[in-house]
């Protein structure tokens, strides 16, 4: 990357400065739990996983959906979310928050990545406090469920 100040006699000089932009790689990484099945959910943390809505909405989709959350000690298994779909060939992705959601994707929202539907809901901590966030969730969700290849 170019020095604050290289690039300010650059743009000086009128001379555009390339900056390369982010690949899949480039994005956030993060911890993939332990798990099976097709559907991964992405939280913002570990905790999360642990909370007694997070059960309800592990019975409700049978097995044991995988958790992932964003690698911020820079200790977990370097997948961006691109790469965890296409590893565990997830079908379903469900992100807890908007603002997560943007944090994995630096941008615009996708609908789907590589194999698996994107769904972004209310995060775990609304949801807990809520009753509109739930049935709007748990509304989101089955709509997912029954859409969603078997």
């Amino acid at each position: 990357m170019i020095e604050a100040r290289r690039q300010a006699y650059l743009e000086a000089m009128d001379i555009s400065v390339w900056l390369s932009k982010p690949t899949a790689n480039d994005l956030q990484q993060l911890v993939i739990g332990p798990g099976s099945g097709s559907t991964l959910l992405v939280c913002r943390d570990s905790r999360e996983a642990s909370t007694a809505v997070a059960a309800d909405i592990c019975r409700y989709l049978g097995g044991a959906p995988i958790w992932a959350w964003p690698d911020i000690d820079g200790k977990g298994d370097k997948s961006s979310l691109m790469q965890a779909v296409d590893q565990g060939l997830y079908t379903l992705v469900i992100i807890w928050g908007q603002f997560l959601a943007k944090q994995l994707f630096k941008g615009n929202l996708p609908e789907i990545v590589s194999s698996a539907r994107v769904l972004v809901v209310a995060d775990l901590d609304e949801l807990g406090l809520s009753g509109e966030a739930r049935k709007t969730f748990w509304l989101q969700l089955s709509d997912a469920v029954l859409s969603s290849p078997t």
